[in-house]
């Protein structure tokens, strides 16, 4: 079983001549990390007129947004987040022939199937609470699962299905958006880290890189699991944790089912173009603990008490590396410079209870794995998803996107 290639070297997926090698002076605002958020932040800002430019340590897409399962999901999402979810894929739909790229978006639904009575509770419950949203979810019964997935085994007692959800693939996708800004005036550059976030007079006054300095007045920080550390030399104290979440993907096999089907927690998956399945251990993720972690415990006990039996616990690189540095007492420290792409081993426990559950439900599709890849996605202690301005230093805005647990769905 290969691991996960890795992205491609770095500029492999600009387009010619969309940026220079020297940094700008000065930008209206700067973006911290090439993930998807970074990506669409930065076009939709130089899309309002702003200059706008964008800062990666390794390349687009090397971390995070390119290493996930790739659903595009509105189904199951808290209610607090729903209606973002309702026009983030309002974009998806449009997004290939917006940016006239190929992001294999099929929006074929996400399905969602049970035989837990508490699971089927749960459907009931959120499709009650989200009956005035407009969205097209809806339970269904046995001879419509059939319809749906043929080769299913077994009696199942319902599924959520959500037809107008879909999925793409990350790596072309994030690529898509990040090509899209530097076509509408964006600057991009990769291999550049942000070694300070600069702040004078309780507000933002621009980053510097390991490639020169930058002025800017605002600064919207995309980094992902690393931006927690970059906001504390500022003072900025995030409570956040990191989830370790394997894919697997499969050779090619036959026509499976055109949603991405989910079996809680057991075993997801998509099925992509060419017949390759991007497989998974449902929603059980292994938990890296940080020392950041521990401090916030209390706020993240009651998300983790939910969510126990679906995180594994570990003490790796994560810990030992924040442990190293509060025994030297290192306020210097900045581990993204060394890790300009954070490669997490995959967990072969995962990768085999993936293909045996699948084996389970689908006994007439044998599969092959392909390769096997791992990446982190930081978690806030209730889940959901942030957008947000921060008080002090005044111009500072985070965004994170991570896994929702609070539902169980990821």
């Amino acid at each position: 079983m290969a691991e996960h290639p890795g992205p491609p070297a770095a500029n492999e997926w600009m387009i010619p001549a969309s940026t220079t090698d020297s940094l700008p002076e000065s930008a209206d605002v700067v973006v911290i990390g090439g993930g998807i958020m970074g990506a669409a932040s930065a076009l939709y800002l130089v899309r309002r007129g702003l200059s706008t430019v964008l800062l990666e340590k390794g390349v687009i897409s090397g971390e995070q947004s390119g290493r996930n399962w790739g659903w595009v999901r509105q189904m199951a999402r808290d209610l607090d987040e729903l209606p973002l979810m309702m026009e983030s894929n309002r974009i998806w739909c449009g997004a290939e022939a917006e940016f006239g790229e190929d992001i294999e978006w099929t929006q074929q639904g996400i399905i969602a199937v049970a035989r837990d009575p508490a699971r089927i509770r749960f459907f009931n419950e959120w499709l009650a609470a989200t009956r005035s949203t407009g969205i097209d979810s809806r339970l269904l019964g046995m001879p419509e699962i059939r319809a749906i997935i043929p080769k299913l085994d077994g009696e199942w007692l319902g599924a959520l299905y959500t037809p107008s959800d879909g999925h793409a693939e990350p790596v072309k996708a994030t690529r898509a958006f990040a090509r899209a800004a530097v076509k509408a005036g964006a600057q991009i550059f990769e291999n550049c880290a942000v070694v300070d976030i600069r702040v004078a007079n309780g507000r933002v006054e621009g980053v510097d890189t390991d490639r020169g300095r930058i002025a800017a007045k605002r600064v919207v920080v995309a980094a992902g699991a690393w931006s927690s550390l970059l906001l504390r030399r500022i003072g900025v104290d995030l409570p956040y944790h990191i989830i370790r979440g394997t894919v697997a993907n499969t050779r090619p096999v036959e026509k499976i089912a055109d949603p991405a089907v989910g079996y809680h927690p057991i075993v997801s998956f998509r099925q992509r173009r060419d017949g390759s399945l991007y497989l998974a251990a449902g929603f059980w993720s292994d938990y890296d603990i940080t020392l950041e972690a521990l401090q916030h415990l209390r706020m993240f006990m009651p998300n983790f008490i939910k969510n126990h039996r679906i995180l594994q616990l570990h003490l790796g690189k994560p810990f030992f590396r924040d442990l190293g540095r509060a025994i030297r007492h290192d306020r210097s420290d900045r581990p993204w410079l060394r890790d300009r792409v954070w490669n997490p081993a995959p967990s072969p426990a995962k990768v085999k209870s993936s293909v045996t559950e699948f084996e389970k439900i689908f006994p007439s599709i044998p599969i092959e794995i392909e390769s096997a890849w791992a990446g982190y996605e930081d978690a806030t202690p209730d889940a959901v998803p942030v957008i947000d301005t921060i008080a002090s230093p005044a111009g500072l805005t985070w965004v994170r996107d991570g896994p929702d647990r609070r539902q169980g769905h990821g």
